[in-house]
């Protein structure tokens, strides 16, 4: 018996000038107009970073976080700008009442807490990073002004942009969370409540326009991030949140200030030097994953058999393990963060794959002996790092590389906009465990932990790509089999993102039905406790990565996204 399966692609795009990759059009095109101006890679990451805010609202804005790395050719050093939020100093670790801890809810599998307060409501949000993260950026990197770059988004936020079946579907499948508030029923929804319409069957589409956010953003344009964090934003969201009882306050923002640290965390993988966020994202993991496959030789794989994907799947395995038993805020919490990217501790994990059996019965390993240093945590362990994400990518004529991920946390995050600003703000109570006393627990400003893990990779001083994915954990496993596929089996860009992919965190192994019916087999075969799942328009079951790669010969750029969502690439 056979089916008809999805075979859809993209063509791969090519430059010598400059290529920005976005997960939608709009944003792509106000970072090729900072480009056609004379900007360099920060200059249209932040202009498309604002403009994706605005035309895909459910997944980032200045309510979210972000991070980004930044590689300047022309030194080659790389700086991690850390958008990342604190949650408020009024919160209490106890904050949210357990109905039922053996019942998990939310994406991360949190125990359910009463009225699903820790994912949606006035009680959930931090302090949003994004902002800081790209003004900051901006000024120390950029060369163009706030108000060129924040045009296109502020043109979109005034003017409105058509709605498509993609923001159409994600306003419509979150309409029940976005109706509990006024303002947010108000800001996204037609005046008889009904959503907006994508065009279809004859129909004309809706223009959404959002008056308030282009206020918002014209005000940033006009006074930098102080208007935001110290200034009429920050005072306009506090008393909003003191009103309707949320835990955000004036002090909150103003004591915010994002990380910006040169070199971020590093990593070498068979000659290449991979690059990305700080110990909060999910880069980390994808270190620990690449260090164990390091000691296999991959590149004499067929891709995509089932040699290979036994491999990834175990070594994924063994990764995200450690990540959900140790990894938090190094900041509040002891960490064996050196440890767990240590070579030698994977020589060790290493061992523990076994080629002819699955090993769903794996266990998180013993890094504190290759930490050189610390003192190990009894903190029982957390679920680190998922949520909804947007993703972009920039590498421009001198080649430097920017690669850039932003998220509200859950699809609109706390579902909650503040009166008059358009503002959605974060979910960031999800990103941590309700129950106190734990690695990843509430604490008054305790830093988020993202699943995001933006990556650039060079190779003797020289660029060589740009990275990245949106798709809560699945970004990582996605980011990972995008690396192997352009480093080992030296693919396009393309090709690489649109390649069938497999994720593994714990017992089960969940597998892209494009690997095939006889692939899926030989998995369960070998113990694999399998979740076939198809991918379509709508599903996000396997990261949605983008990636630029630049010739090592000739130096072109070439720029793939993905084939299912209106991702776009531009090259110049």
């Amino acid at each position: 018996m056979q089916r008809s399966e999805w075979n859809i692609s993209k063509s791969e795009v090519s430059s010598d000038v400059g290529v920005v990759a976005t997960m939608y059009g709009p944003a792509t095109e106000a970072g090729v107009e900072m480009l056609q101006r004379g900007g360099n890679a920060v200059d249209a990451a932040v202009a498309a970073g604002f403009a994706v805010g605005v035309v895909e609202p459910f997944n980032s804005g200045l309510g979210g976080i972000a991070i980004m790395v930044y590689h300047e050719a022309r030194t080659n050093r790389t700086w991690v700008i850390d958008g990342t939020l604190t949650l408020p100093q009024a919160i209490k670790p106890d904050q949210f009442r357990i109905s039922d801890p053996d019942a998990p809810a939310g994406i991360y599998g949190w125990p359910s807490v009463e009225n699903d307060a820790n994912n949606t409501g006035v009680l959930t949000p931090g302090v949003p990073g994004m902002p800081g993260c790209l003004l900051r950026a901006l000024e120390r990197f950029g060369t163009l002004g706030r108000d060129e770059t924040m045009a296109p988004a502020i043109r979109h936020a005034e003017d409105g942009y058509p709605i498509d079946w993609y923001v159409c579907l994600a306003m419509a499948v979150n309409q029940h969370r976005l109706a509990m508030f006024p303002e947010s029923r108000r800001v996204f929804y037609r005046e008889d409540g009904t959503s907006y319409r994508a065009p279809m069957l004859g129909v004309e589409g809706d223009t959404f326009a959002q008056p308030d956010l282009a206020r918002t953003l014209r005000l940033i344009a006009a006074e930098g991030p102080d208007a935001f964090y110290r200034g009429p934003i920050a005072e306009a969201i506090s008393a909003d949140m003191a009103e309707m009882g949320g835990l955000l306050r004036y002090e909150d923002f103003a004591g915010y200030e994002p990380r910006i640290v040169e070199g971020g965390i590093a990593a070498d993988y068979r000659g290449y030097n991979i690059v990305g966020g700080l110990d909060n994202s999910g880069f980390p993991t994808v270190l620990q994953a690449l260090n164990i496959l390091e000691g296999f030789d991959v590149a004499g794989m067929e891709p995509g058999s089932v040699e290979e994907l036994h491999l990834m799947a175990e070594a994924q395995r063994l990764a995200f393990l450690d990540r959900h038993k140790y990894l938090g805020d190094q900041e509040t919490a002891s960490i064996p963060l050196d440890g767990i990217l240590s070579k030698p501790y994977a020589t060790e994990r290493r061992a523990a794959f076994d080629p002819a059996a699955a090993g769903t019965a794996a266990t998180a390993g013993a890094p504190w002996p290759f930490n050189g240093g610390g003192t190990p945590s009894d903190l029982p362990p957390g679920n680190a790092g998922d949520s909804n994400t947007t993703h972009l990518t920039v590498i421009d004529k001198d080649r430097n590389m920017v690669s850039l991920l932003s998220t509200l946390g859950q699809h609109f995050g706390s579902a909650v906009v503040p009166r008059g600003t358009g503002i959605v703000l974060n979910n960031a109570t999800m990103w941590f465990d309700p129950q106190p006393g734990r690695i990843n627990s509430i604490l008054p400003g305790r830093r988020g932990m993202t699943a995001g893990a933006p990556v650039i990779v060079t190779r003797d001083g020289k660029p060589v790509m740009a990275t990245g994915a949106p798709g809560g954990r699945r970004v990582i496993s996605s980011v990972i089999q995008t690396i192997s596929n352009v480093l080992d089996h030296g693919m396009g860009p393309q090709e690489a993102v649109t390649r069938p992919r497999i994720h593994s965190e714990g017992p089960k192994t969940e597998v892209d039905q494009r690997v095939g019916q006889e692939r899926v087999d030989a998995l369960a075969a070998l113990g694999h406790d399998i979740e076939a799942k198809e991918e379509t328009f709508s599903t996000s079951y396997f990261g949605r990565p983008l990636a630029i790669t630049v010739d090592p010969e000739g130096g072109r750029l070439k720029g793939g996204v993905n084939q299912l969502k209106p991702a776009l690439a531009i090259g110049l």
